[in-house]
């Protein structure tokens, strides 16, 4: 029942125009990054490749996290899913499920996506593909992927109001690089950054793993034990 609850939650994400709409960009992207970094830079691996190609991916896999959310509120369609299955926690957590989900596909899309664009760019380019891959790179950047895909989810059940969780996910990387102008806040930054995992390439250290973690409790525990908290009281309508 739990698995095909996921799925369920899952399938939501391409039921709409708007899922369908920005997976297609997602993927239109993820061509033009990856190919204008073999273009632009020389001597870029397979690696990085991928990682490029992915990245507007995970922007707009944390948007159709915040939208799987609160869609059924905007839609009505809320009292339908609870009617269906009245364990609420049991539907928040296959949200959760699910937005992890896709942002695993995403990493696979982004890796087959280099497998293309690498001896397609070198064919252009005449420059010699690099097929080098780093293997700790690649793994922190999923672990980085899941982990904004979870603050999607966790901010929309928190919030419950897509286009002011969406603000938030976008405007906060230019807030905090203006706040780091302000010397008191410089060390307390760190500590908030949803995408300190990207710092386990080169090894996991005690200051990396701590910022990490309250980067995690900061935007995916925090927001996800008010939201779920929020849930369960509120009524349905």
């Amino acid at each position: 029942m739990t698995a095909r609850l996921c799925l369920v939650e899952l399938r939501k994400l391409v039921d709409t125009v708007t899922g369908v709409v920005l997976i297609g960009v997602g993927a239109l992207l993820a061509g033009v990054f990856g190919g204008g970094a073999l273009i632009v830079r020389e001597g870029v691996s397979f690696s990085e490749v991928a990682q490029l190609a992915g990245v507007p991916g995970g922007t707009l896999v944390t948007v159709m996290a915040i939208l799987l959310v609160t869609a059924e509120r905007s839609h009505r369609t809320t009292l339908v899913t609870y009617v269906v299955t009245p364990r609420r926690e049991r539907v928040a957590i296959a949200k959760a499920v699910a937005a992890a989900a896709l942002a695993l596909l995403l990493v696979v899309f982004a890796v087959v996506a280099a497998a293309v664009i690498v001896p397609v760019g070198a064919l252009v380019t005449g420059v010699e593909a690099s097929w080098t891959v780093e293997g700790a790179e690649l793994t922190s950047w999923a672990a980085g992927t899941v982990v904004g895909a979870l603050s999607g989810w966790a901010l929309g059940l928190a919030i419950g109001n897509a286009p002011t969780a969406i603000v938030l996910v976008l405007v906060w990387p230019m807030a905090a690089g203006l706040l780091a102008n302000v010397p008191a806040l410089v060390p307390v930054l760190p500590w908030l950054d949803s995408a300190a995992v990207s710092g386990f390439a080169d090894g996991i250290d005690p200051g990396d793993l701590g910022r990490f973690l309250t980067g995690l409790a900061a935007w995916v525990a925090v927001p996800a034990a008010v939201g779920l908290l929020r849930n369960m009281r509120a009524d349905v309508r």
